[in-house]
């Protein structure tokens, strides 16, 4: 596979998560606020923020030279982590959403993806950003990932936290307890 093709299959990799965005969004239609969740703009809208510096090393490549048999690694971490994101947006159906906020008929999801961590879609993001370092040979994108990815996705989930804990209770504590937030099987 040439550097050309493996770029253009960690784009489509992320793609995944994309269209998967974007169609249930569609899908969902509008719905009923039950909680209008209380956080910052840039908070709310982590989704479309923290896929920038995948964008601009895709636009920019800054490569250092990496051998080919890491490159697949990486191609293979972010396909496998875009789909696990896919996945666990899926697994929410009408209750999935960009922002913070608990709609009518929004459900505690416990199960599939989130049996195993109780934000798969983040790990999904972080573990993607990885892979695209590694396949892209991005060392401006690996950095981007240490040092803003992984901290706003760490900022986001403890809004998210506060809210799931203010909009299912004793529910969510009690899930919080058995399922670790994005390490699977971690503390």
């Amino acid at each position: 596979m040439d550097d050309r093709s493996l770029r253009i299959a960690v784009l489509l990799s992320a793609h995944l998560i994309f269209l998967s965005a974007a169609a249930l969004r569609i899908l969902r239609g509008r719905r009923a606020h039950l909680l209008v969740a209380d956080a910052p703009w840039w908070i709310q809208y982590y989704p479309p923020l923290v896929w920038l510096p995948f964008v601009v090393a895709y636009v920019q490549p800054l490569a250092i030279d990496l051998d080919q048999s890491i490159r697949f690694i990486g191609l293979g971490i972010a396909l496998l982590s875009a789909a696990f994101g896919a996945w666990a947006m899926w697994s929410l159906g009408r209750s999935y959403g960009i922002r913070l906020d608990v709609f009518e008929g929004h459900l505690l999801k416990t199960d599939g993806p989130y049996a195993l961590v109780r934000h798969p879609m983040y790990l999904g993001i972080v573990l993607f950003h990885l892979g695209a370092s590694l396949a892209l040979e991005s060392p401006l994108l690996l950095a981007a990932t240490a040092l803003y990815v992984v901290p706003f996705t760490a900022v986001r989930i403890a809004a998210e936290e506060r809210v799931l804990r203010e909009a299912f209770g004793e529910r969510y504590l009690r899930y919080a307890e058995r399922v670790a937030a994005l390490i699977p099987f971690g503390a």
